[in-house]
């Protein structure tokens, strides 16, 4: 297939999708900055807004909105509900897999509410109860932290390279979840509540793992074997949790694609999305473009409205119309309809 028809084919299937898009940082991050939501409006500052996502053909974003401080998080939930009543034409709140067809069927954003963290919760199970009737269907169960009274593992999660000695060294010394944070997994799969191993120490990943009755994801990381960040997935993971049904999905964070990172590019994102396919199936793989949450970095597909390249580097890779729609949002709506609905 010549250049200009891998475009137009890439364009058309890219036109059907539904997009998901397992984590976007967007909401918190003007919220840090002190800057109005406005996700209506286009701001160049940002990786991503509404309609440079609508004009990339995202279907549904998982907006991170607190999770670690709850009065901050209830101010974001609010902000976000504010936004889709205001532009009911451009965004909708989402809380069910039918709630994003709607969305791709009417061109809407479709907005699900995500936390990073349940150090909210404080010991109070009541509050996650809370905050599922306010629409969070995703949670992390950590982001990052370790040690301190809320926290729900029990060392705090490493962020940098290693070697896989190194890497089974620190999984070995890790203390997994607080009991109180296994509580948490329980009642998470109980509500409806979409559990994402991002962030979260091996150990602590270990016992979601063992623990969870749902399917799991993890919604913004990259591959081990591929680059060795400890926020990448090894292969013992990325099989665990394709056993539970669940999807790794692949981050455009140039740190976790390539050691250096500074030269990563769409390929190595593809490459790890093959990676994970030849080793537990295309039906276990997903995107999480981590945009917004670099803080000034930039990742590797720099804007939202850039999107269609890496549908465009799949089809050059060879992957199937069928795979790609997969891979870019069916896989989401199959965990979310086993998890969530």
């Amino acid at each position: 297939m010549g250049h200009d028809n891998i475009k137009t084919h890439a364009r058309k299937i890219h036109e059907r999708c539904i997009l998901v898009d397992g984590h976007n940082d967007h909401i918190i991050m003007k919220r840090q900055r002190g800057d109005p939501l406005a996700l209506t409006k286009v701001n160049r500052r940002y990786h991503s807004d509404g309609p440079r996502l609508l004009k990339g053909g995202m279907t549904a974003s998982f907006f991170m909105v607190g999770g670690g401080d709850l009065e901050r998080s209830m101010v974001l939930i609010r902000q976000a509900y504010e936004e889709a009543a205001a532009h009911p034409d451009k965004l909708m709140l989402a809380t069910r897999t039918s709630h994003i067809r709607t969305a791709k069927r009417t061109g809407r954003l479709a907005m699900v509410l995500s936390w990073e963290s349940l150090s909210a919760l404080g010991s109070n199970l009541e509050i996650l109860r809370l905050v599922y009737d306010l629409g969070i269907r995703v949670s992390t169960v950590t982001h990052g932290e370790g040690g301190g009274p809320n926290d729900l593992q029990g060392t705090r999660s490493p962020f940098k390279y290693c070697t896989p000695g190194l890497r089974r060294a620190m999984h070995r010394r890790a203390r997994g979840l607080t009991p109180f944070g296994k509580e948490a997994v329980r009642e998470m799969n109980r509500l409806g509540i979409l559990i994402d191993l991002a962030h979260a120490n091996d150990a602590a990943a270990d016992d979601i793992l063992e623990l969870t009755s749902k399917p799991v994801v993890s919604t913004h990381g990259g591959v081990f074997a591929c680059c060795p960040h400890t926020r990448c997935s090894t292969d013992d993971q990325i099989r665990a949790v394709a056993a539970t049904g669940g999807l790794v999905s692949i981050a455009f964070y140039g740190g976790f694609l390539r050691q250096p990172p500074g030269n990563a590019t769409v390929d190595h994102i593809v490459d790890q999305i093959s990676y994970v396919a030849e080793l537990v199936g295309v039906e276990h793989v997903g995107i999480g473009t981590d945009f917004d949450g670099l803080g000034d970095e930039w990742p590797i597909v720099r804007t939202a409205d850039k999107l269609p390249v890496l549908t465009e580097t799949m089809v050059r890779r060879g992957f199937s119309d069928a795979e790609i729609r997969r891979i870019w949002g069916g896989n989401y709506l199959r965990v979310l309809a086993a998890a969530v609905d």
